[in-house]
């Protein structure tokens, strides 16, 4: 597959232009947010570090809410042409109980979605710009970015999508949570072996963590795995132990390394799950989405979906603030977000505890192989049609015992 890059401009030349919006962040969330205020008039800059195409470390795995945002841009039947639609995953226990779960999920390597979003983003308007911002400030009712090269931009708001790379936060006057989230990594294989389904496993070489097998085009498969990374720790977990014990020990892993070959060298890269919008003290006019904003999902590890909701919702309150030119509108998004989402990120969190201990990994995982209800209560529970407490909870676990 050839990977079409979209076309970038020299931030130098925007340097005394006083934009709408600038983004800082090229990735699905600064992307999305681009696409739908430049679509709806506002003239947006779309700042990213790196030439494109590009790739990023990910499961390359689009879920339910994914596809959804990506249908609101009028993508949805490009990326399943581009990527491999899948209709179920299989999801493994400690004990290798498996349980198939339907659902409509697509993969698709980030390189090729990441430039597609941004061609988007381009079409629709947008101004994409190479360049490495250094430093973010807010001053007499402005947003001004200072870039390595040594040309600055303003613009009137600021979304910052730089994914689990904050350092531009610590520039401004706002207050974050703890740190939480986790560690990834990842490579790629390319296999003879016919895998037709995801796969996710509890197995006993990753316990506390977790691993993946995400089936590609051309029988590329992505292979990784991920754990909560606990900041009070010094040591960081060894993602390529684990990753060597999963692949020797689950057998699905191993016969793809059999009848296959590596491709790449394994990469990680950081997590921030959880939620945690930030509060400002007087930057109203700067705001956080995607996982800048520890927007991943505990549980399933996805962060694609969630960057791109959050990044919707960011659009739409900045497109009201700039029509109406009230933007201390901007002050409500942190709240209005943890209102709408906070309550999915807490019930995912306790599911990623229940399936972190491997007995009740094993029990539910026997209930639900068992039980045509929770199997359709699991699927529901991926494309977030039903509370995860509905099955991760002692009263799930009694009303699994008559279903």
């Amino acid at each position: 597959m050839t990977t079409v890059a979209p076309q970038q401009a020299s931030i130098d030349a925007m340097a005394r232009h006083l934009w709408d919006v600038l983004i800082i962040g090229a990735g699905p969330a600064g992307t999305t947010a681009a696409v739908h205020l430049a679509r709806n008039g506002h003239s947006v800059l779309l700042l990213d570090r790196c030439c494109f195409p590009r790739d990023k470390v990910c499961g390359d795995i689009l879920i339910p809410d994914a596809l959804q945002a990506l249908a609101r841009m009028g993508l949805r039947t490009e990326v399943c042409h581009l990527g491999r639609p899948l209709d179920h995953a299989a999801i493994f226990s400690p004990a290798r109980i498996e349980v198939r779960i339907p659902g409509d999920y697509v993969t698709l390597q980030r390189l090729h979605l990441d430039a597609l979003l941004a061609r988007t983003a381009v079409d629709a308007g947008a101004v994409l710009c190479h360049g490495n911002a250094e430093q973010v400030g807010v001053a007499q009712g402005q947003v001004s970015c200072r870039c390595t090269s040594g040309a600055e931009v303003h613009a009137r708001v600021g979304l910052i999508a730089t994914g689990a790379n904050v350092r531009l936060l610590d520039d401004l006057p706002i207050s974050r949570g703890g740190l939480g989230g986790a560690v990834a990594a990842r490579f790629y294989v390319r296999s003879s072996f016919p895998l037709d389904r995801l796969v996710f496993a509890y197995d006993r070489s990753t316990l506390p963590g977790y691993a993946w097998i995400a089936p590609l085009r051309g029988r590329i498969f992505n292979i990784g795995c991920g754990i909560a990374a606990d900041t009070s720790r010094r040591r960081r977990p060894n993602l390529r132990s684990m990753l060597n014990r999963f692949i020797n020990s689950f057998p699905l892993a191993k016969l793809l390394l059999e009848q296959g070959e590596a491709l790449s060298p394994l990469r990680g890269a950081r997590l921030r799950c959880g939620l945690r919008p930030y509060i400002r003290a007087g930057s109203e006019i700067v705001l956080g989405i995607g996982e800048t904003i520890d927007a991943t999902f505990p549980f399933t590890g996805e962060g694609i979906g969630k960057a791109m909701e959050t990044a919707e919702r960011a659009a739409s309150a900045v497109d009201i603030a700039l029509r109406t030119g009230d933007l201390s509108r901007l002050g409500q998004f942190p709240a209005s977000l943890e209102r709408a989402l906070r309550s999915k990120y807490l019930a995912y969190d306790q599911a990623q505890r229940w399936l972190s201990r491997p007995w009740l990994n094993n029990l539910v995982m026997s209930r639900v192989r068992g039980s045509r209800f929770l199997r359709q209560e699991f699927a529901g529970i991926v494309d977030e049609t039903v509370d995860p407490r509905t099955i991760f909870s002692l009263a799930g676990v009694m009303k699994s015992l008559w279903y």
